[in-house]
């Protein structure tokens, strides 16, 4: 069962229960490695704020042939967005129950479906991510048709439950290369979770990891943009 969250007075505009759940992913990520972390970090070229932004730099032994163009300044980048309460998270439809109905049944095809891609075509492997538990595949590459109409319909189902204009568009710009949405404990359901997005929940004063992202591909441009704007935060730029 759901429950809403409950009010707590606001500090400066931000209710202290938000501001605690920033303060919580910004240790969560220090602790997974993530070596730069700020809070409320701008992309102007985006016109997007994010709750919090985590980034480590990529570590490369140094070669003695000059390296022709720049690949990778940055081994992963982290976005997490911040929820304390389903007003601002879920839809006001009537059709919410039904359609969260229907995801669950959609979620569970896609985790079969999923399943046997990743044992025929083992090829589609990233093994590129910060952590060893992310393992995670360029299904959405891979021109299959059945699971490209299964992937089209869960995000329309979740449009219709969840507001995922701003999760989408961050998706869509490619700014990061894991997204989370760190939430208090019984906010949303897994199966609710925007397209992508992996969940962080508040459990005893601790975030615990109950959905994985999808890992994102980024340019070297929005390595270089995502660490200038993480700098640029912490020196009040």
């Amino acid at each position: 069962m759901i429950e809403q969250a409950s009010p707590v007075a606001k500090r400066g505009g931000e209710t202290a229960r938000h501001l605690s759940l920033k303060g919580l992913a910004m240790n969560w990520a220090s602790q997974q490695g993530l070596t730069f972390v700020a809070p409320e970090v701008s992309f102007p070229h985006r016109r997007f704020r994010v709750d919090v932004a985590a980034c480590a730099p990529t570590k490369k032994a140094p070669s003695r042939k000059p390296v022709a163009s720049i690949s990778a300044v940055l081994k992963t980048a982290v976005i997490f967005e911040c929820k304390q309460g389903r007003g601002d998270l879920i839809r006001d439809t009537k059709r919410r129950a039904l359609l969260s109905e229907r995801l669950k049944t959609l979620e569970v095809r896609r985790i079969r479906l999923e399943a046997l891609l990743h044992l025929h075509l083992p090829h589609l492997a990233n093994g590129e991510s910060l952590f060893s538990e992310f393992d995670s595949y360029r299904l959405r590459e891979y021109n299959h048709s059945g699971y490209k109409k299964l992937v089209r319909q869960i995000r329309i189902s979740k449009r219709g439950v969840l507001d995922c204009t701003k999760f989408d568009r961050l998706m869509g710009y490619k700014i990061a290369n894991l997204h989370y949405l760190v939430a208090e404990d019984k906010l949303i359901e897994p199966h609710e979770l925007p397209v992508g997005w992996g969940l962080l929940v508040r459990r005893d004063e601790k975030l615990e990891l109950i959905e994985k992202p999808v890992w994102q591909a980024i340019g070297i441009e929005e390595q270089l943009v995502f660490i200038q704007r993480i700098a640029a935060k912490k020196t009040g730029i």
